[in-house]
């Protein structure tokens, strides 16, 4: 576990980083930290805490994507980040307009999973959908926002019929600041010899009722751009682009306009 202690008098090499948060007030002495904990499938633990900013925006920023959330009234915040770059690619945080603070992340076994991350911008909702070995609408095999399943959840299966299975380990729902994400991470068996998961996008806020306007006919997010970024056991990343025809307002959306999977790989397991 790599911790990173920020202080606001001075800058030094001790086994951690110290760095700077400016507070904005001279007289404020703040000591704050950013502790990095290695976990599985492709996560890392982030618990960090800013006693001189409870309450305040923070912005994490991984790659282009940017993350926006809230420390408690305490300052802190606890969180799981999904390494869909891997971990050399590093994270840096900032707390309300102060300097952005690089964050050397740590995860386990990137070797043995397989991560799609989509992400977007503005206030709808998408889902990513996995359908593992051929698996129908809501089989137990459909892994998505709806039914995620769980690391330990695709650990189990794994180990109760010799296959790979997956969870949707990031999911947003089109509410929060900055980028949305949604991640799925598949947890490979070694001794698998065969098998597919097929991935599809589903646009959910244009199917809803009453219809928003702004995601159809020449609304701001009718032809919602997204991007995808994959990255595979050998530590290759794939990055790829898509959007959504544009829909007639007051026109159906069936599954033809919901689902999209031009820009989602197909997922071959092989040996």
């Amino acid at each position: 576990m790599k911790e990173y202690v920020v202080h606001s008098a001075g800058l030094g090499v001790a086994g951690c980083f110290f760095l700077f948060f400016y507070a904005g007030l001279a007289a404020a002495q703040c000591a704050s930290s950013i502790n990095v904990e290695p976990m599985s499938a492709g996560l890392a633990r982030l618990t960090i805490t800013a006693s001189c900013f409870p309450s305040q925006k923070l912005r994490l920023r991984y790659d282009t994507v940017e993350l926006v959330r809230t420390l408690d009234g305490n300052g802190r915040l606890t969180m799981l980040f999904d390494c869909f770059l891997g971990d050399k690619v590093p994270l840096t945080v900032s707390v309300q307009d102060g300097p952005a603070i690089p964050v050397q992340l740590q995860t386990l076994d990137l070797d043995r999973i397989t991560m799609v991350a989509v992400s977007w911008k503005g206030a709808v909702n998408l889902d990513l959908h996995a359908f593992e070995y051929a698996a129908k609408l809501s089989d137990e095999n459909h892994v998505w926002p709806g039914a995620p399943s769980s690391r330990w959840q695709a650990e189990e299966r794994k180990r109760g019929d010799n296959r790979g299975h997956g969870f949707i380990s990031f999911a947003s729902d089109g509410t929060s600041e900055g980028d949305q994400l949604e991640v799925y991470t598949f947890v490979h068996e070694a001794n698998q010899s065969s098998g597919a998961v097929t991935l599809a996008l589903d646009y959910e806020s244009r199917a809803r009722r009453p219809q928003d306007q702004d995601t159809c006919g020449t609304g701001l997010y009718a032809d919602l751009e997204y991007k995808v970024s994959v990255w595979r056991p050998g530590g290759r990343v794939s990055r790829s682009r898509g959007s959504f025809e544009p829909l007639q307002c007051n026109q159906p959306a069936d599954q033809f306009d919901r689902y999209s999977s031009k820009a989602l790989p197909q997922l071959f397991l092989t040996r």
